[in-house]
């Protein structure tokens, strides 16, 4: 089956931001001394929101905080660190959509994240006009590893879940891939300090994009 279009996650896959949205949370419950390790990140956290991953941490730590305003509160710390540039775009992420572009394959952001995060990124970093589509964390109830963000991606661009291929780095967003009957990338956590971390369930893993050709993506 052709592949039609490839369906990124955002958060670590288009841009190197996970460690400072990890950061954003830490910031806030910094009080509690909570710590979390990249591993445990990757593996639970990254892709799911956060407002889930609040409820996690209030819940397992006993703290006496509102979720919603906790929510809030991190979206605007979150965005101004993006405006002060300490995000980046992942390391042959461009190179790699614009090859798609000029192809005709259809490009669109599938993420947990609010959907003002992930528009003032691409604003920063000049990376908007190349995603058709954006479905983001507020667009549906439905959060990785639930299959439903890819599924609808996939009807909005008008194309059958074998038709699209996911890239990810985190474990519940191959899950999710996996789930919806598509092929799934797996790009390695590039802030992960663990190099033995072993990939999801996926059929190709990758250290990063440098280098990687689309034939390869499309032989899956």
């Amino acid at each position: 089956m052709p592949m039609r279009a490839v369906l990124f996650d955002f958060d670590g896959v288009i841009v190197q931001s996970e460690l400072v949205h990890k950061k954003t949370f830490l910031e806030l419950l910094s009080r509690y001394g909570i710590e979390i390790s990249n591993r445990r990140w990757y593996r639970e956290f990254a892709g799911t929101g956060s407002r889930h991953i609040f409820k996690v941490l209030v819940r397992e730590n006993g703290i006496n905080e509102n979720v919603d305003e906790l929510v809030e509160r991190r979206k605007k710390i979150y965005e101004a660190r993006v405006r002060a540039g300490e995000v980046k775009e992942t390391k042959g992420a461009r190179e790699l959509l614009l090859a798609l572009q000029k192809k005709g394959i259809k490009c669109a952001i599938v993420s947990g994240s609010h959907r003002s995060n992930v528009e003032l990124t691409l604003s920063v970093l000049g990376l908007g006009e190349f995603f058709d589509l954006i479905v983001s964390g507020d667009d549906l109830k439905q959060r990785k590893p639930d299959p439903g963000p890819f599924l609808h991606a996939a009807k909005k661009l008008g194309f059958r879940p074998d038709e699209c291929i996911v890239i990810e780095d985190s474990y519940p967003g191959c899950e999710a891939g996996k789930r919806a009957g598509m092929k799934v990338v797996w790009i390695r956590p590039q802030a992960n300090a663990d190099a033995s971390m072993e990939p999801p369930e996926c059929d190709l893993a990758i250290d990063d994009f440098r280098g990687l050709k689309i034939e390869q993506i499309e032989s899956l």
